[in-house]
């Protein structure tokens, strides 16, 4: 612990990015320290896209390593230089948190939140569940949150939370932010019993039928664990769908080619599709839709064999592209290469080869979002 300590101290008088990991788990936060209290540690964080994203508390015991140097931070160094460059939209950043670091930095976090109504993320000790909702209480020693469940707007609870059990409170990100403006109508707020498509071979007519109404829905794949996709239809024929995404703020979020033979089922209804589109609206309304480096209005022809000509289009113009291919739960992410008939190659930065895919294995090419983007930029810089 010591070692942590001094290493947060450096960080804070240096102010150095560094990386923050976490105890049992591969989750981390990127940043730099804002305040250094006697329990915990406040970062200022950014997001995989380079931009400041609010800010995280988290409790010593949780903290496993942080990190000052490594292929990380130099990636994300370079991601926040593009963001800054390049203009990339997102909140206007708050002030930094003005607590006293002599004094309890989550308890003062706790009545900040009740204060300002803000949501926060708490994540506690033994629970593997994310906590999110508004501080309603704060006593010495415990707070009191009034969950909201974005899946299930049914799930209304208050609980108490001791201090002694929170390892981490996420505040003032975007997605919060989101949240937030969402539960200003939280009496409004309808739920809706989701309603689920399986795959028995009929998702054409149903995803033909989306793209006439422009409906929002979700694609679960098969074989992908809790991944699933949210977006509108762009394009179908009986092999393929295209749809234009929307990402978790609702923020568009590129696009992705799916086989339909891949997709286990599709969600038309639901609370979280709902929460999707009320995110949605209310970026658009002020003007954060979309990074201005992405083409979010894209057309596609539904007769063509869609993966051939997404493979060729990226393969010229050098665009990268995350394929995923049957029996993989892994994703292929970089540029296309020697496209034929039958297949293509994929050069991939971890790989020392390129690596051969077929057509006939590939199940979704997913394209066009800031990840993408900022991938290619470093390879282009690298060259």
């Amino acid at each position: 612990m010591d070692a942590i300590l001094m290493s947060l101290m450096t960080a804070l008088n240096e102010k150095l990015l560094i990386n923050v990991y976490q105890r049992d788990t591969d989750d981390f936060y990127t940043g730099y320290v804002q305040l250094l209290g006697k329990q915990s540690v406040l970062l200022a964080t950014y997001n995989d896209a380079g931009l400041a994203d609010g800010a995280v508390l988290i409790a010593f015991p949780a903290i496993e390593q942080v990190e000052f140097a490594g292929d990380d931070l130099v990636d994300m160094s370079f991601r926040m230089r593009v963001a800054a460059e390049h203009h990339f939209i997102g909140l206007t950043p708050q002030k930094p948190l003005a607590f006293d670091p002599r004094q309890n930095l989550l308890h003062q976090l706790a009545l900040h939140a009740q204060t300002s109504g803000e949501v926060i993320l708490v994540i506690l000790a033994d629970d593997d569940s994310y906590l999110e909702g508004q501080v309603t209480a704060v006593a010495d020693d415990r707070l009191t949150l009034s969950v909201f469940n974005k899946f299930n707007y049914t799930d209304v609870r208050y609980l108490q939370v001791d201090f002694s059990d929170v390892l981490v409170v996420e505040c003032e990100g975007l997605e919060l932010h989101l949240e937030t403006e969402l539960l200003k109508q939280r009496n409004q707020l309808q739920h809706v019993r989701t309603e689920i498509t399986q795959n028995d071979g009929q998702l054409e007519a149903l995803f033909n039928e989306a793209q006439q109404s422009g409906q929002l829905l979700a694609a679960m794949p098969r074989n992908a664990g809790d991944q699933f996709y949210v977006g509108a239809v762009k394009a179908v024929n009986a092999e393929t769908v295209v749809l234009r995404l929307k990402d978790m703020a609702g923020q568009f979020g590129g696009y992705v080619a799916l086989r339909l033979t891949s997709i286990q089922s599709v969600i038309t209804a639901s609370d979280y599709l709902q929460t999707v589109k009320a995110y949605s609206d209310w970026m658009t309304a002020h003007h954060l839709e979309k990074q201005p480096v992405l083409n979010a209005d894209r057309e596609f022809d539904r007769s063509e064999d869609l993966f051939r000509s997404l493979i060729n289009e990226a393969a010229a113009f050098e665009r990268v592209v995350r394929v995923r291919v049957q029996n993989e739960n892994t994703h292929l992410m970089g540029i296309p290469e020697n496209p034929d008939q039958t297949g293509f190659e994929i050069s991939v930065p971890s790989e020392d080869e390129p690596v051969a895919v077929t057509f006939d294995e590939v199940q979704e090419i997913a394209f066009g979002h800031i990840y993408a983007y900022l991938q290619e930029a470093r390879a282009h810089q690298t060259r």
